[in-house]
């Protein structure tokens, strides 16, 4: 979930107070219109040349701001001049980007609708960076780019510390321990890195506090201990987030109110209920930050994190500060820097129909070598092609399965082909090295020359001055390219051709090679499958634009395993014309409760669902007493008690059986007194009438009927004789079914004794079928809460002698119509 409250104290306009020089762009439509131009409410605009293929518009802050908000406009004085959507992109260099996505995979914002109109977007969560960059994909046909733009947020202060690997620091706290019962942690981090110790401290009972990347994924454990008395699981651990390797900043925040934790990774937070009994963290002298250092420490060997930490705070305590200005409580090891180092990385994004890089090599030389990184989700692709000199064959490179296939065609031979790698679409970087020369070929994936695969075979080459990363231009004939193969969708970055690296900056520009359809200094990749958009335990499987569910085994259906495979009740069972027997119902249908077997006792009127449980069968009780009462569970059979509920509160009616046999014990004692016993509904309510009264009242079926063994009482048991008495009959108020619980409490007496039972939950017929509602005139409405999430049901049955009219509607969150469903038609019935 997302947070949406904004300090209006860091909402302030960073634009209008900038000078020309933090404007840029891809390239200007005229003089009038260039990107100094392109501030909110301005004169003017920016607006790119008519040829430009890919446009964009940078501003430079400056420094590093925390943004917050992004607003744009078409351009002043024209009619047909707006940006329809774009993509924004961020970053602490001009030349390495992040696209920022909303709500996890959509990366594209909604603009304009005409020219004066302002469209603002409050970003689901602030981003920090000095550059930002407009990228239109979409704008009004009728007429060109326009845009002004403003952007909003505060300054943002940072105490930078840059980490190798080889190096950490700790912090140590005043006193010997640390005892709270609240925490507030927050930082910043940066990586190119999967793995790596963020933050570690360990108490001597057993607390802990970890934060570690583990496969580009954050991962958090706390203890906060364990008892000697009790085996009971303490350990909790939050996976949070994906692909953080991508060398742009995350944000962290965890805030811990004793066993109530919330941790957000970039706006995103999950809310825990920690594991264990107890709610203080205990921590010993002090806690380390980008590593461990095993000095007599618990914790296993884990990899130090590389990159750059910014902002630290604990407990109020801003821990970087302190670093930089090397006070005492901070213990260094290692060379720690204080500013950010970067690490070479300078991607590019292949996510068009016909995408390709076109490099120039070296020609007719005797060895073709090639190098380069990728990540992406797709199986199948053309990652490079080349054609030999000559007109002596060519040389592929395809993912093929997840799989590297490598095959050298030469004429009037039989290809060569031959696979390396293993499931290397998992969206982490991968690297590959390849070299060709005449009679062998040797490739390497990701630098482990233990796992390389070598070929010999008989085969010439002279290397061509042509080669093409992740796609063939089209049409493929005249061009140099005879691949087949299906265009690479995903990143790469570090490509040699011929030992040389590829300049992307001079491909840019236009003095090296040729592109199409690709986006450079930016590794647009994103997790599809997190969060995992398939419901009920369904597994989420991703290409790069999409994902898709594996519904096997779940009981559900459709693209997210939303529909439910089985019906709600047996009534449905019976009006598409089954016999009795089990049957498994769905009461809640696409709802979060599983299905459920129940038995279906049907006839030509009606289908009663029956749900059994371990309490059919008569339970013995004695040795019980108000203070420590007898607490009989009553378990259902296949189903939870949520799972049973569901089912009686979509039914039309249900009853269920619960007998009471005492031998001076009594049962409910007086209509104004505590009872002794009484039975557990649904909610956990307790319930203090018994079988074949009416809720509301403290009295059985003989109180109800005045046949009570004593008529001073309202139920046989509380006559308190010393002969066996029962009190049995049916419950049928259904909201508060099925019984969950019977409780006994005097049985402790000499020769008290008492059996109870209750009998299996009966239900029949379907309330939430047929309701209706009429609307008279033309302002009538129901206003029911509704809350917008990533799913939805809505159904109904309507008849009308109108030609018009709007059934539904629902306003997204600026007032936009989300979903509207109505009867437009010309002639009515």
């Amino acid at each position: 979930m997302y947070f949406f409250v904004f300090s209006e104290f860091c909402y302030n306009d960073l634009v209008s107070p900038l000078y020309f020089t933090s404007f840029e762009a891809s390239s200007r439509y005229s003089i009038f219109y260039a990107a100094n131009f392109a501030r909110l409410y301005g004169s003017s605009g920016w607006s790119p040349a008519p040829g430009d293929k890919n446009p964009w518009l940078q501003i430079d802050l400056k420094r590093k701001y925390e943004i917050k908000g992004i607003a744009t406009q078409g351009t002043h004085n024209t009619y047909y001049d707006w940006v329809t959507r774009y993509i924004l992109l961020f970053g602490d260099r001009p030349d390495t980007w992040k696209p920022f996505f909303q709500q996890g995979t959509n990366w594209t914002f909604f603009g304009n609708v005409n020219t004066s109109g302002v469209k603002e977007h409050r970003l689901h969560y602030s981003i920090k960076a000095r550059y930002i960059r407009f990228v239109p994909v979409a704008w009004n046909p009728r007429g060109k780019i326009g845009l002004r733009v403003a952007l909003y947020g505060c300054e943002s202060n940072h105490d930078v510390l840059s980490f190798d690997g080889d190096d950490l620091f700790s912090y140590q706290f005043r006193k010997k321990t640390n005892r709270t019962l609240q925490d507030n942690i927050s930082f910043n981090f940066k990586t190119l890195e999967k793995d790596g110790v963020l933050m570690h401290a360990e108490g001597s009972q057993g607390d802990y506090i970890t934060l570690e990347l583990q496969k580009a994924q954050l991962i958090f454990r706390l203890s906060l201990g364990n008892s000697p008395l009790q085996s009971i699981d303490s350990h909790t651990v939050v996976t949070l987030g994906s692909l953080l390797d991508d060398q742009h900043w995350h944000s962290v925040y965890i805030r811990r109110n004793l066993r109530d934790l919330n941790i957000t990774l970039d706006g995103e937070t999950q809310r825990i209920r920690c594991k264990g009994h107890f709610d203080q963290l205990d921590l010993d002298k002090e806690i380390f930050f980008a590593g461990i250092l095993h000095e007599g420490k618990s914790i296993s060997y884990k990899q130090n994190f590389r990159g750059c930490l910014e902002n630290i705070v604990f407990n109020n305590v801003h821990i970087a500060d302190l670093a930089r200005r090397n006070k005492s409580s901070i213990r260094f090891v290692g060379k720690v820097r204080f500013s950010c180092v970067e690490m070479p990385y300078v991607p590019v994004t292949f996510s068009g129909i016909n995408n390709y890089l076109m490099v120039p090599g070296v020609p007719a030389n005797l060895k073709v070598t090639v190098s380069f990184k990728f990540r992406t989700w797709d199986t199948i692709g053309l990652l490079m092609f080349t054609s030999f000199a000559g007109s002596m064959g060519s040389l592929e490179m395809a993912l093929s399965e997840g799989q590297i296939n490598v095959t050298i065609s030469q004429p009037h031979k039989k290809k060569l082909v031959f696979a390396a790698g293993y499931r290397l679409n998992d969206g982490f970087w991968h690297s590959v090295s390849l070299v060709a020369r005449e009679n062998s070929a040797v490739v390497i994936i990701d630098e482990d020359e233990g796992a390389q695969f070598k070929i010999n075979y008989q085969f010439q080459l002279r290397s061509g001055d042509t080669y093409y990363f992740g796609g063939c231009p089209k049409p493929a004939a005249g061009s140099g390219c005879y691949s087949n193969q299906t265009a690479f969708h995903g990143c790469m970055q570090l490509i040699n051709v011929d030992g040389q690296p590829v300049d992307f900056h001079r491909m840019q520009l236009g003095w090296l090679g040729r592109f199409s359809e690709v986006m450079f200094n930016v590794c647009a990749i994103a997790d599809r499958c997190r969060p995992n958009l398939c419901e009920h335990g369904g597994r989420c499987y991703q290409s790069w634009d999409d994902f898709f569910c594996i519904c096997d085994m779940t009981g559900y259906k459709g693209e997210t395993c939303h529909k439910s495979l089985f019906k709600e009740n047996c009534d449905a069972y019976r009006i598409s014309g089954k016999y009795s027997g089990n049957f498994t119902v769905d009461p809640d249908g696409s709802g979060p409760l599983k299905p459920f077997t129940v038995y279906c006792d049907i006839s030509e009127e009606r289908a009663w669902s029956i749900v059994q449980n371990d309490r059919y069968y008569r339970t013995k009780v004695v040795g019980s007493n108000p203070d420590q009462p007898f607490l009989g569970e009553v378990n259902y059979w296949n189903a939870s008690w949520g799972e049973v509920s569901s089912l009686a509160n979509g039914s039309e009616y249900c009853e269920q059986r619960i007998e009471f046999s005492c031998y001076r014990s009594r049962l409910l004692n007086t209509p104004m007194g505590l009872p002794y016993s009484f039975w557990m509904g649904r909610n956990n309510e307790r319930h203090f009438y018994w079988g074949g009264s009416n809720p509301g009242i403290q009295r059985c079926a003989c109180g109800i009927e005045k046949t009570c063994a004593d008529p001073r009482h309202f139920c046989n048991c509380d006559a308190d004789h010393l002969q066996w008495r029962y009190d049995k009959g049916l419950l049928t108020f259904r909201d508060h079914l099925p019984v969950t619980q019977v409780v006994v409490g005097d049985t402790n007496r000499s020769s008290s004794e008492a059996w109870f039972s209750v009998g299996p939950l009966r239900c029949y017929g379907d309330r939430n079928t047929w309701n209706a509602v009429t609307f008279m005139k033309p302002a009538s409405l129901i206003y029911p809460t509704f809350q917008p999430n990533q799913s939805m049901d809505i159904s109904f049955y309507f008849k009308t002698s109108s030609y018009s009219g709007t059934f539904l509607e629902n306003m997204a969150s600026d007032f936009e119509i989300f979903i509207r469903i109505e009867l437009n038609s010309k002639c009515g019935s």
